[in-house]
């Protein structure tokens, strides 16, 4: 994997890329081989996890750029598959009055429950972007729910 950004930041990781890194993290942290706890957080920089109509969801072509469903639906899914910390937000500076998004931090601490954890809200994480981007018509987005094995997703007629 490339490096980017700053040492303590994640590189830009997909559906599934995501849940793999963190589950062998947390498999390296249960060997001892890693210090734990290592936090996995994600702010509002996610498909699902943010609405904005000047930015992220610009222009969508369902017409649906600042509708908050996405990102509110995000957060309560990821408290029900037990996130170590979710915040739903709206932004300040250039956001202030726009935007609503979620954030999340799971911690890898190399336990069988936090291995769920990770699994579970990482997945669907990327997976409720995926179905805001089909229900909106993109049909990347259908492609990647048909290559991904995304359910609740039409992909067909």
């Amino acid at each position: 994997m490339p490096f980017e950004g700053l040492p303590a930041r994640i590189a830009w990781l997909g559906h599934g890329a995501r849940t793999e890194l963190a589950l062998a993290v947390n498999a390296l942290v249960a060997k001892g081989e890693l210090a734990a706890p290592i936090a996995f957080s994600r702010d509002h920089l996610d498909a699902a996890g943010m609405a904005h109509p000047n930015i992220m969801t610009e222009r969508m072509k369902d017409e649906s750029d600042a509708i908050a469903d996405w990102p509110l639906l995000d957060a309560m899914a990821l408290c029900s598959l037990m996130a170590d910390l979710v915040a739903i937000h709206s932004g300040g500076a250039g956001y202030a009055g726009y935007m609503t998004s979620a954030g999340v931090t799971l911690i890898a601490d190399g336990s069988d429950a936090a291995a769920k954890r990770l699994a579970r809200a990482l997945t669907n994480d990327t997976s409720l972007g995926i179905l805001r981007y089909a229900d909106a018509g993109y049909e990347e987005a259908l492609d990647e729910a048909a290559r991904k094995g995304v359910r609740g997703v039409a992909l067909g007629p």
